[in-house]
């Protein structure tokens, strides 16, 4: 696949053709996460010495913006506990509940998904437990992060010109949180800033993630968050 000799107006056709992760194992690693995410709303808190349920779960990373590259490609499960009231609760609660969620993602794989394997890779970022979906031949593969989060938004209206209230920025702000800790609170706009961008905007992401991964990147690594 030449991409430099690829004339511009040929680039739609040639993202279709070649970047364009499986349908196939797409729909089955959906499948896995929806099921994943039915599983955490009945069963969250049911063990916990103090229950928390969850209000709402955004999904991004790369496949939930429409972005997600053939080969390997991420997704984020954030989930908006009932437990966390503000974003101090979140920072002093965060490994408790992580262990929890590992606890219950463990027994989820204990049915298994059709056509999928299923590992936890080294936990390398703090405040979100990892784990891979895999074809069974290995050829394409999606990295997940479960996030558990503050809903500091609330009810999000999806006009994406409707902007949060100036409070949610300015309790951030005089927290005691360190910088970035937080992010994941505000998925969902990230999420649907993307979403709502002509498909032209995907095709240049994944262009542009493509010579990234060509030229700067050994094989079977993905930058975080792409």
């Amino acid at each position: 696949m030449d991409v430099y000799h690829t004339p511009a107006a040929a680039l739609d056709s040639l993202v279709a053709r070649n970047l364009l992760p499986s349908s196939e194992f797409l729909a089955a690693a959906r499948r896995a996460l929806g099921d994943l995410a039915a599983s955490l709303r009945e069963r969250g808190g049911r063990a916990a010495a103090q229950p928390w349920g969850v209000l709402k779960i955004a999904k991004g990373g790369s496949d939930g913006r429409g972005t997600a590259l053939s080969g390997g490609c991420d997704s984020e499960l954030v989930l908006f506990l009932t437990c966390f009231k503000s974003y101090e609760d979140q920072h002093v609660r965060r490994a408790e509940i992580l262990s929890e969620l590992q606890t219950l993602l463990q027994s989820w794989w204990q049915k298994p998904i059709h056509g999928l394997s299923f590992e936890f890779p080294r936990q390398d970022r703090p405040g979100v437990l990892q784990f891979r979906l895999a074809s069974l031949d290995l050829k394409h593969w999606m990295d997940v992060s479960l996030v558990p989060a503050f809903d500091a938004l609330g009810p999000l209206n999806s006009n994406v010109k409707v902007k949060p209230a100036p409070q949610v920025y300015s309790t951030l702000l005089n927290s005691s949180c360190q910088g970035g800790e937080h992010a994941a609170c505000f998925s969902e706009l990230r999420r649907n800033f993307v979403n709502t961008r002509p498909a032209k905007l995907k095709n240049l992401i994944l262009l542009v993630k493509h010579w990234y991964r060509q030229v700067r990147l050994p094989p079977r690594v993905l930058a975080p968050g792409t």
